[in-house]
């Protein structure tokens, strides 16, 4: 389990979110959602340990974890690949880094990435699916990823959500993926938190915010969000 406890993040002293808690069990897949600004790739850099709360804790009970880094693979939104790299040498270097031995990567070959090629040769898509092919080579037990996977073709999007589904029917790991596009994963998601500038506004299971509203999920959440940039057009009108 992953708790947060009073969590306040943001740059510079200038806090985005404060006061966040929630856990997160193990083996959940969980969406963070709601408006731009909002606070969700900063607290997901919070999950990811690169970035330290200025309030409040991240507990991710791992006991003989020193650094829990070693367990986590982040996928950003913008990606932070040595472009000038081979991709056989930054896989080499990576899984150095991770302390594993070379692992197979069946998606280049899918997504035509050759390992003579460099980094800053392959197009945004091919990158992606090389970042996420490195992440899940290390076996991780956390899994964040960014709005990435929406600048890339549907083809190669799919590959990723295809790869991300075998992991976890094979690996069980805590998958967090922060999204505004909600019907490509709703029915991978067991639990979503909807975070606003104020807060968390929902911290819900899937199957309770279905049952309850006998909607879809995709039209729970884009509810929500119609709510609030409605309540900010009347804002500024008044």
């Amino acid at each position: 389990m992953i708790k947060l406890d009073n969590v306040t993040c943001g740059y510079v002293k200038k806090p985005v979110q404060q006061g966040i808690t929630f856990e997160i069990e193990e083996g959940d897949v969980l969406m963070i959602t709601g408006p731009n600004g909002a606070g969700k790739s900063t607290l997901l850099k919070v999950l990811a340990s690169i970035l330290n709360p200025t309030a409040g804790t991240v507990v991710y009970g791992w006991p003989s974890a020193e650094d829990p880094r070693k367990f986590i693979g982040y996928l950003p939104d913008s990606l932070s690949i040595y472009r000038s790299m081979k991709v056989k040498d930054l896989s080499e270097l990576h899984w150095n880094a991770f302390g594993v031995k070379p692992q197979p990567l069946p998606l280049l070959a899918e997504a035509s990435i050759e390992k003579e090629s460099r980094v800053s040769e392959l197009s945004l898509g091919q990158r992606v699916i090389f970042h996420l092919s490195l992440i899940l080579s290390t076996h991780p037990r956390l899994i964040l990823i960014d709005e990435i996977l929406h600048s890339v073709d549907v083809h190669l999007r799919n590959l990723a959500l295809e790869a991300l589904v075998r992991t976890m029917a094979d690996e069980n790991p805590t998958v967090v993926m922060v999204n505004l596009n909600y019907t490509e994963i709703e029915h991978l998601v067991n639990r979503v938190v909807f975070l606003t500038r104020e807060g968390i506004l929902l911290n819900e299971t899937a199957e309770n915010l279905t049952n309850s509203r006998n909607m879809t999920l995709s039209d729970i959440l884009a509810e929500n969000m119609n709510s609030i940039y409605s309540k900010k057009r009347q804002e500024v009108s008044e």
